[in-house]
C-alpha cells in the first residue's frame, strides 16, 4: 500500500512526472512523483524515468511504494536532515532516536508556540515529536511493527507537507 506524501502546497495542476521502478525482473513501481512546471526543478532529486505529462494531480504528489526504512531515509534525504542536520547514520540507524533529535533541533530553534517565529514551523516541530513518539513505541513494542510503522510514516507525511508550506513550496 503506497504512502501518499505532498511535496509541496503548490495546488497547480502537475506538468511533470518522474517514476522510479526497481531493479528486479519485474520493474515493480517504487514511486511516482508529479510537480508543476514551476517545481520541476524537485523532480530531479528523484532518479528515475521523468516525462512530461497533460495537466492533471496536483504539483507536489507522491505516491511511495518503498519499504519503511526507504520512505524513512528519503524524509531524512530530501528535508529532515537539510532542515535539522540529523541522519540516521549518526544515530546508529535508530529511527527512533534520529526523529527524536531532529524534534529535539526543532524545539531547541523555535521554542514553545508563545515563541516561536512562526506557528508552521511550531507545526512541523509537532508533527515530527508525534513520529518520533510512534517510532519509540514502535521500538518498545507498544504497537505492532506493521502498524505502527504505517503511523510513523503518516506523521512524517503530514510533518513533511508542513515543512513544504512553510518553506514556500
Amino acid at each position: 500500500m503506497p504512502v501518499l506524501r505532498q511535496l509541496t502546497a503548490c495546488t497547480a495542476p502537475a506538468t511533470h512526472m518522474v517514476e522510479g521502478r526497481s531493479r528486479t525482473k519485474e520493474r515493480a513501481l517504487q514511486y511516482r512523483v508529479e510537480v508543476c512546471a514551476r517545481h520541476r526543478w524537485l523532480a530531479g532529486h528523484w532518479p528515475g524515468r521523468h516525462t512530461r505529462r497533460e495537466p492533471g494531480g496536483r504539483c507536489g504528489t507522491m505516491a511511495d511504494h518503498r519499504a519503511y526504512l526507504q520512505v524513512v531515509r528519503s524524509h531524512l534525504d530530501t528535508w529532515i536532515g537539510p532542515l535539522t542536520t540529523q541522519d540516521l547514520d549518526t544515530h546508529g540507524g535508530d529511527v527512533a532516536a534520529v526523529l527524536r533529535a531532529a524534534h529535539q533541533w526543532m524545539r531547541e530553534g523555535y521554542g514553545d508556540r508563545a515563541t516561536a517565529r512562526g506557528d508552521l514551523w511550531y507545526a512541523v516541530a509537532v508533527a515530527l515529536g508525534h513520529a518520533a513518539w510512534l517510532a519509540e513505541a514502535v521500538a518498545a513494542g507498544l504497537l505492532e511493527r506493521e502498524d505502527g510503522e504505517r503511523q510513523v510514516l503518516a506523521a512524517l507525511s503530514a510533518a513533511e507537507t508542513l515543512d513544504g508550506t512553510a518553506c514556500g513550496r
